[in-house]
């Protein structure tokens, strides 16, 4: 890559950084200009015309890209470490970029094969398509695949609010329970965005997501992408509003919210913060929320499907 046409890909990614992809557009259009069989420039006009919802563009974008990268990988030792070797970086960024061009295209099928391919290549994770996978099988029906992939996830709270529901359509109620609990404590605003329950003063500490997983923001993010699955169906909101509701669950968010309170403090010593990460970790764990699971679905299940005589 020559001197210039770095330049004009690294100006079109600060724009991007800064949320700008009109301004990106022109600097990548400056490095096609220079150099047309550029992998990171396709790759970048690709991004700018994602972000700006012109989802066709984008996608033809990536998959020139893709072509590009792949002729430059053509004759090469096959990586062993995709993601931490910079020649395959741009394979990689354009197989993500097509991946999710394809998913917002519904076109779930070929979303499931390149998410499927990055993962194979990046197993890692890198780029957090794991959940975006199980997803994509969620909304073509193929729910066993959907709960495999979100059980390996993690505590990512959209793997484990979209969990909680592929364990309730397979009525499996207790582990449905237990992933809607682990939700709660990982982001308390989407629970209350979703059950309309009112909720204030709720702290993001840095120690527990260090991604910002538990913010406003994100939960407004999942719900951009996630709500239709909530959407029209009033005995999932009822059942995760029960589940939030519960005595032993309102317990525990307090607990949690109390310790978030003091953990933000700066005049917090060390071991005091330590004593306290430890309680809160052990507070959301699965092993001590499993204690409880079966007695709260039992309770919420006779509550929402009582027939009375």
């Amino acid at each position: 890559m020559s001197d210039d046409v770095n330049k004009y890909c690294r100006l079109g990614a600060e724009h991007l950084e800064r949320g700008e992809p009109e301004e990106a557009l022109q600097w990548y259009e400056r490095a096609l200009a220079e150099d047309p069989e550029n992998a990171d420039a396709w790759s970048g006009r690709g991004k700018a015309y994602y972000d700006l919802g012109r989802l066709e563009r984008a996608d033809r974008d990536f998959r020139r890209a893709l072509r590009f990268a792949r002729s430059f990988l053509k004759g090469r030792r096959r990586p062993t470490r995709w993601w931490t070797d910079e020649s395959t970086r741009p394979y990689l960024r354009a197989l993500h970029g097509r991946a999710l061009c394809r998913f917002w295209l519904t076109a779930y099928t070929d979303a499931a094969r390149l998410f499927r391919k990055l993962l194979r290549l990046a197993p890692t994770d890198p780029l957090d398509v794991r959940f975006l996978l199980g997803e994509t099988y969620f909304r073509m029906g193929q729910v066993d695949h959907a709960v495999r992939e979100w059980q390996l996830v993690g505590d990512d709270p959209d793997a484990l609010y979209n969990l909680g529901l592929a364990y309730f359509y397979r009525g499996e109620f207790t582990r449905s329970v237990g992933a809607f609990r682990r939700a709660i404590f990982e982001n308390l605003f989407l629970v209350a965005r979703i059950t309309n329950s009112a909720i204030t003063d709720v702290p993001s500490y840095s120690g527990t997501h260090y991604k910002g997983l538990d913010s406003e923001h994100a939960a407004v993010d999942y719900l951009e992408r996630c709500g239709d699955l909530w959407r029209g169906r009033p005995l999932l909101v009822r059942w995760l509003r029960s589940i939030y509701e519960h005595d032993t669950v309102r317990s525990d968010v307090r607990r949690h919210v109390q310790h978030l309170r003091t953990l933000i403090r700066p005049d917090v010593g060390p071991g005091e913060r330590a004593r306290l990460e430890g309680e809160n970790t052990a507070l959301r764990s699965e092993e001590r929320l499993s204690r409880d699971n079966r007695a709260i679905a039992k309770y919420v299940c006779e509550r929402l499907f009582r027939v009375d005589e």
